[in-house]
C-alpha cells in the first residue's frame, strides 16, 4: 500500500471533481522545541483554484448542489483532522536521529520516540456559499509532536513536505545548524536561537525531504565559576565586621590583664616591703 504523506492526503480529500484539481499556495512553519514540535501549515486557493476547491468540498462532503453551508464545513473540519492524523501514522514527517535511535527507525506512533499529541484545522469560513464564488480561500493546520527525549544531543533532524513550498524552521537554543540538505535557497540567521529558511527542494512528484544536521551549541553553555576568585559581599561587611570586633575585644583584654598583673606585682612589693 502507498503511503500518502500530509500533504497529499489533504489533496485527495477535497480535489475529486470530475473536470480538474484545484493548486494551492501551501506554506510550513515548525517550530522545534526541546521536547517537541509545532508544525502550521497553511493552504491558500485564489480564482479559479478557490471554485475547484469548493465544488470538491460540496461532492465529497456535502449534497452537491453548488452549495456549501456550515454543517458541510464542520464536517469537511473533521474529515481533514482524522485523515491528517491517518496519513502521519502511515508515514511521519518529522525524523529524528540521535546516538541512541537510528535515523532510520520510522516505526509506528510513539514507537520510534516520536508521538503527534494533536492536530488541529481551521478551515476558512469564506467557503460557505455558492461553489461558483471565486473569494480566496486560507486554511490553516497544525500538527503538535512530543519528543520522547531531548533533541539537544540529536545528531540531525529531518522532515517530509511538498517539493518547492516555502518552509521556516525555528530551532530551540542551544542547538545549532552545521548542515542543511533539501532545502533550496537556504538562508540560516543565528541569534538565541537558529532560524532556517528556503523552500523544499523536488526529489520526487510533489515530495520534498530537508535534513538538517545538528550540533550542540558549546558557547550555549553557562560561565565556569572560579571559586578562588569569589569575593562575597558579604565577606567585604557583615561577615568581616565580627571578626574585627573579636580581635578588638581580645586587644582591649590583653591591655587589661597586663594592668591587673602590674597592679598586683606593686601592691605584693609593698606588702614585702612593709615587713
Amino acid at each position: 500500500m502507498r503511503v500518502i504523506p500530509v500533504f497529499l492526503a489533504i489533496f485527495i480529500i477535497v480535489l475529486t471533481v470530475p473536470d480538474g484539481s484545484a493548486e494551492s499556495q501551501w506554506s510550513n512553519n515548525i517550530t522545534v522545541d526541546e521536547y517537541g514540535m509545532t508544525w502550521g501549515y497553511t493552504e491558500t486557493y485564489t480564482g479559479m483554484d478557490s471554485v475547484v476547491y469548493r465544488m470538491g468540498v460540496d461532492e465529497r462532503f456535502g449534497n452537491n448542489d453548488s452549495f456549501i453551508n456550515a454543517w458541510e464545513l464542520l464536517k469537511t473540519d473533521k474529515e481533514m483532522r482524522n485523515r491528517l492524523k491517518s496519513s502521519i501514522d502511515d508515514e511521519f514527517d518529522v525524523r529524528i536521529e540521535t546516538p541512541e535511535t537510528p535515523y532510520l527507525n520510522t516505526g509506528t506512533n510513539g514507537n520510534n520516540g516520536i508521538e503527534v499529541t494533536g492536530v488541529e484545522s481551521t478551515l476558512s469560513s469564506g467557503i460557505i456559499g455558492n461553489t461558483s464564488i471565486t473569494e480566496t480561500i486560507v486554511n490553516k493546520y497544525t500538527v503538535s509532536y512530543r519528543w520522547k527525549d531531548s533533541i539537544i544531543n540529536a545528531n540531525s533532524i529531518w522532515f517530509l513536505g511538498q517539493a518547492k513550498s516555502p518552509v521556516s524552521i525555528i530551532l530551540p537554543a542551544g542547538i545549532d545548524v552545521t548542515n542543511i540538505s533539501g532545502m533550496s535557497n537556504a538562508t540560516k540567521n543565528v541569534g538565541t536561537h537558529t532560524e532556517i529558511s528556503g523552500f523544499f527542494s523536488e526529489i520526487s512528484k510533489n515530495r520534498g525531504e530537508i535534513t538538517l544536521e545538528l550540533a550542540r551549541n558549546t558557547s550555549a553553555r553557562l560561565p565556569e565559576i572560579n571559586v578562588t576568585n569569589i569575593t562575597s559581599p558579604a565577606m567585604n561587611g557583615k561577615a568581616t565586621k565580627p571578626a574585627a570586633d573579636v580581635l578588638s575585644k581580645i586587644r582591649d583584654g590583653s591591655i587589661l590583664g597586663a594592668g591587673v598583673v602590674i597592679i598586683l606585682l606593686i601592691y605584693v612589693f609593698k606588702v614585702r616591703k612593709s615587713r
